[in-house]
Order: structure tokens, then sequence, then C-alpha cells
């Protein structure tokens, strides 16, 4: 994985393989993204997000906390790119996706190569952005190339993700 990540430049990361996607995925994770700025460009075979990324990879602000004295998190704008991308198939995703807000899971990685469900063209590497409430993009790729890349400046938030890690009891 190629990496800057200086406090001015912001983080900057490509992934090549699956070790590297692991860290994409949790640096992602939480990230709000508006159906909008998620495009498909079919004829670079490119698919491109803008999210909101809460900042895992960042403490709390340090000597900053709420008038409750909770810790003062941040979230920045990151870019994404999934390049050789051939094609993209969504499942449960609203009609007015475009008006949508997303909350990314994960994001993972799938070799489908042996998948006789799959037309020939699909069969490869598939990487898939899984969202809360059960949405989910599945991009097929011709290799792993992925760059997030953040935009602009952190912005405080109060809000820490939290994740319900308890599993119902039967």
């Amino acid at each position: 994985m190629s990496q800057n990540n200086s406090p001015e430049s912001g983080l900057r990361l490509l992934a090549r393989g699956s070790d590297d996607l692991e860290v994409l995925s949790a640096l992602l994770q939480d990230a709000i993204i508006p159906g909008e700025d998620m495009t498909f460009d079919k004829a670079h075979g490119r698919f491109v997000m803008v999210a909101n990324r809460f900042c895992w990879d960042m403490p709390p602000v340090s000597g900053v906390t709420t008038e409750a004295g909770e810790p003062v998190y941040q979230r920045k704008l990151a870019g994404v790119q999934v390049h050789t991308v051939t094609r993209v198939l969504q499942s449960g995703m609203p009609s007015d996706r475009k008006s949508a807000l997303f909350n990314l899971l994960a994001v993972t990685l799938d070799d489908v190569t042996d998948n006789d469900d799959l037309i020939e063209s699909d069969k490869g590497l598939q990487l898939s952005l899984v969202f809360s409430g059960g949405a989910s993009l599945r991009l097929f790729v011709d290799e792993i190339s992925v760059l997030i890349e953040d935009l602009a400046a952190a912005q405080p938030t109060v809000n820490q993700p939290a994740h319900d890690l308890d599993t119902p009891k039967v």
C-alpha cells in the first residue's frame, strides 16, 4: 500500500491487494455518502465517490470537549476512486438513490472466478460496498486499484459511531 499521511496533507492511500483493502475498509467504516456523490464512469472503467469519513485513524481532538465533557472527534471529506471497473450491480438501493444518504459499513473483496452463476464477463474480482439497511454495490474489477484521498481539513463531530456487538439470544 502506498501512502502519504502527514497532518498537513491528510490521508492518501492506494490499495493494491486484499490486505490493503482491509485497511481501507476500516478507514471508511461509518462514512456517510450521498447517493448523488457515487458514480460509475463506464467509459474510463472508474467508480468514484465522495465520502464524509469518520476519522478512526485520529484520536479525539486534544484539549477539546463538549459542554458535557464528552470528547470531540473528527470527520473528513475523502475522494475514493476504484479503477479497472467493468460493471456495477446494486442491491437493496432505494428508488430515489440520488437523494439518499448511505452509511458505509465495509468494503469487501471476493474472488468469483469459479462462480458458475455469473456470466463469463463478471468472473474475477468483485469489490462490495456494504451499507447499513441492507443496500450494497458490487463492483466487478480486473485488478485491485483503489485510491482514497482526503479532500478537506477535518471537521469536528461529537458523534462517534457505535456498533452493537451483542448477538441476539435465541
